[in-house]
């Protein structure tokens, strides 16, 4: 029998509703993919972060061996910092590391990389306080690391410590100094040994004599960025 218009209207419709069907099952098979491959990518992200900070760990690790090589006389304490304390710079870090630990005052403070941070200014039974290098109670024997020779003493300023920046004078005649030196310290003064780093000249304000010149130094540690550093113990000091 011949279809009449109004089959041919419902058949069209089946097959508009079949190939509907069919697209929306076609939709959930690609949004399934596409919420695996997501899934997949996030996983995928998260061991790279996790590979991430295991590289990250073991260039610390490696740094700090690197510091029990340079400071062979030194005990190396390795410590967290677990919060601020209001100082005379913006702050002064607490670390995880006390009396308990052998940490006693002035000992030097430094970050894996051998970029000085400061030194120890209170102890605990299980934290201490650490004063950055910023502070005005800084007051460290330098040199550059240039074969002139000569010192001078790198200082917290209160002009220069809110940003950041260090003060230092009582440069001898005999030291050449010009912007982009490095600083480092001399190990003279009794407290830091020789060759930690300290910064680098920025500016150079020179008075009526070569003996009253002074330097502004930024220091190479980031003090926003650390997480953890490491104490040096004189292993020949018998305690303070």
């Amino acid at each position: 029998a011949p279809v009449t218009f109004v089959q041919k209207g419902i058949n069209a419709i089946g097959d508009w509703t079949d190939g509907l069907a069919a697209g929306v099952r076609r939709y959930a098979v690609v949004v399934d993919e596409n919420s695996e491959l997501k899934k997949e990518n996030l996983i995928l992200k998260e061991h790279i972060a996790v590979l991430a900070d295991v590289e990250e760990e073991n260039i610390r690790l490696k740094e700090a061996l690197n510091l029990k090589s340079r400071f062979s006389n030194y005990e190396i304490i390795g410590a967290n910092i677990v919060g601020t304390d209001p100082g005379n710079f913006l702050y002064n870090y607490r670390i995880d590391a006390g009396s308990l630990d052998g940490i006693e005052i002035d000992d030097p403070v430094v970050a894996s990389n051998n970029l000085l941070v400061g030194r120890i200014y209170s102890v605990g039974l299980t934290s201490s306080v650490v004063v950055p290098l910023v502070d005005e109670l800084s007051g460290i024997s330098a040199w550059t690391t240039k074969s002139e020779g000569g010192h001078a003493v790198v200082k917290g300023d209160i002009e220069y410590k809110q940003d950041g920046l260090c003060l230092m004078d009582t440069i001898s005649e005999k030291m050449e100094l010009e912007a982009g030196d490095i600083i480092e310290t001399s190990g003279m003064g009794g407290i830091y040994p020789r060759g930690i780093l300290i910064g680098e000249v920025v500016d150079i304000h020179k008075e009526t004599s070569l003996i009253e010149r002074h330097a502004i130094i930024r220091p190479f540690i980031d003090f926003n960025s650390i997480e953890e550093v490491y104490i040096l113990k004189d292993k020949d000091s018998g305690g303070k």
